[in-house]
């Protein structure tokens, strides 16, 4: 399993049997398998040395890189750049009909957004920033995110980040990326009628209910301030998965103030923090749920932060059945990062 080996010991107590938890917004099922890792250190992610590329950094500033690129934005700690190998292409010619192939398959330019948030520092790492720099990120993705809102091409906006090469980050140096696209994603649809479905049933959201209940049980908390709450969610896909979201109702992700920016860093950075703490060298995704920019505010969907980490790869049931086993439980996880 590239750098990671999993511990598969039986403890002493013997077998635990594995349970069935469904996800109560999209209606997932996750298998949580405890028995096959129990503690942190059943995950092994030994640190490389450190090898030296000959190629010059794209990223760093003063580089060839960095001077062919064309800045959108630069600030004291990070820079803003259009990505060189666009998922989503802003000067797309082609209009957004489908173009049939043969009369059978249907394909669309791939119209939108790409851009890269560059830390300037190349020696930063993701779990070690300070809460300045995770707010500088973050007003620079909140900036970019609302700029980006006013194409109204524009149908949804993910921003992300990579960390480590098992969570895909092709490149060294820290950065965060912003894909825009033409479409919505079906992962999000599916999430927003579980999400409008349970509001037209009960009449509240199901993401502030969530709250409510995680803060009265405690049990998978991992952190919280006055404006959001860390914690593993019940049917976690991921080993030390953790969404960070704000207390109270808020549908969009653009309409945060910089107050709210300042308490969602210290989240952030005491999660990431804990998270290395346990697990050095810990490869992540990060990213950011929130409503399609082609929907206003709404009672039903609430923005969110989901952590995972990329501890395990999928097998052929995970990918033949959707059906994810999870061999860490959320409570677990919660219990780890409080410590």
């Amino acid at each position: 399993m590239s750098l990671i080996k999993i511990n598969k010991k039986i403890t002493q107590n013997g077998f635990i049997s594995p349970v069935l938890r469904q996800n109560i917004i999209t209606g997932d099922w996750i298998v949580i398998a405890p028995g096959r890792a129990r503690r942190p250190d059943d995950f092994i992610h030994p640190e490389l040395p450190a090898v030296k590329s000959k190629k010059e950094c794209p990223f760093c500033a003063g580089s060839k890189g960095y001077k062919e690129n064309e800045i959108i934005s630069s600030k004291k700690d990070l820079y803003v750049i259009e990505n060189k190998f666009p998922a989503f292409y802003e000067k797309n010619t082609g209009t957004r009909s489908y173009y049939p192939e043969e009369s059978f398959y249907r394909e669309r330019s791939s119209i939108g957004h790409h851009e890269v948030v560059i830390i300037k520092d190349h020696n930063q790492l993701l779990t070690s920033f300070s809460k300045s720099l995770t707010f500088a990120l973050f007003s620079t993705i909140l900036e970019r995110y609302n700029e980006i809102k006013k194409d109204d091409q524009v149908s949804s906006i993910t921003p992300i980040y990579n960390h480590g090469p098992e969570a895909g980050a092709s490149i060294e140096h820290p950065h965060a990326q912003i894909f825009a696209s033409s479409v919505v994603a079906n992962t999000v649809n599916r999430e927003m009628d579980g999400a409008e479905r349970y509001f037209g049933i009960n009449g509240v959201c199901v993401y502030c209910d969530i709250i409510r209940h995680e803060r009265a049980e405690k049990k998978r908390v991992v952190y919280q301030n006055d404006k959001f709450l860390a914690y593993a969610p019940f049917a976690s896909r991921f080993p030390f998965e953790v969404w960070i979201t704000p207390k109270t109702h808020k549908s969009q992700f653009e309409n945060s103030n910089q107050a709210e920016i300042e308490e969602f860093s210290d989240a952030t950075v005491e999660v990431l923090g804990r998270l290395e703490k346990i697990i050095p060298n810990i490869p992540l995704n990060l990213y950011i749920r929130t409503l399609p920019t082609t929907l206003e505010d709404c009672g039903y969907y609430h923005w969110y932060l989901e952590i995972a980490p990329r501890l395990t790869l999928f097998g052929g049931f995970e990918l033949g059945s959707g059906v994810i086993i999870n061999i860490i439980p959320p409570e677990k996880t919660a219990e780890y990062l409080r410590k």
